[in-house]
């Protein structure tokens, strides 16, 4: 791309698309048109071409000859897999986050656990999920290790579309808040090994809610077969 200022635009046009695949902004297999991403980038056709590309190589979209682009469609089991991954990067880094984190970064947690209580006692989830997202941001900066930090985010985008689904499952958003109430206390008292373990649990929780609702989409799948 020609000049710092197109490259400039580029990168602005790129990390707004991305920021909005993987809020959940676009549904999966949503059809990504050129004419619409222009006016909503700010850019060029050639522009959007080289950012959904881009995307591309980043696994959040499919691009089919003639057929333009989509946001990818991740599957139940996919995620699963991606929770397996996560489970592990998420004990390493709340290990980490136990001896590196500041006062000011531990008191950050209490205050979002608190938010996260408050959302559960007004029967407010959606509000619950996105501090669940911030809770597990501040232990990832906490714990300072950028290739942590890096490989977490690439893994966000699989999950998007079930986050908020694992805490309907019944008895499920308790649980939750009790493992994130957990993560926190092991951190407080700079307890590296618990909190490892902790994050690891609550993480495999996730994954065990993940798989009941794929059990249970199967099986809605063979009654109405």
């Amino acid at each position: 791309m020609p000049g710092s200022a197109g490259a400039s635009r580029f990168e602005s046009a790129h990390r707004l698309l991305k920021s909005d695949i993987m809020s959940g902004a676009y549904s999966p297999n949503q059809h990504l048109v050129e004419a619409a991403l222009t006016g909503a980038l700010g850019v060029s056709r050639a522009t959007v071409r080289l950012v959904l590309t881009r995307l591309h190589e980043e696994g959040l979209i499919d691009i089919e000859p003639n057929r333009g682009a989509r946001v990818r469609a991740v599957s139940i089991a996919e995620a699963v897999e991606v929770l397996q991954v996560r489970e592990v990067l998420e004990g390493l880094a709340a290990s980490l986050a136990a001896t590196r984190a500041s006062t000011a970064q531990i008191e950050e947690l209490g205050r979002i656990v608190q938010e996260m209580e408050h959302a559960i006692a007004g029967g407010d989830l959606l509000r619950y999920s996105e501090l669940n997202g911030r809770f597990h941001g501040a232990i990832h900066t906490a714990a300072a290790h950028i290739s942590v930090g890096r490989t977490l985010e690439s893994l966000n985008f699989p999950l998007v579309r079930y986050r908020f689904r694992t805490v309907l499952v019944p008895g499920r958003k308790e649980k939750s808040l009790a493992e994130h109430r957990e993560i926190y206390a092991c951190i407080a008292r700079r307890d590296s090994v618990a909190a490892e373990r902790a994050a690891r649990q609550h993480v495999a929780q996730v994954c065990a809610a993940l798989s009941l609702l794929k059990e249970t989409q199967e099986n809605l799948s063979l009654r109405s077969a």
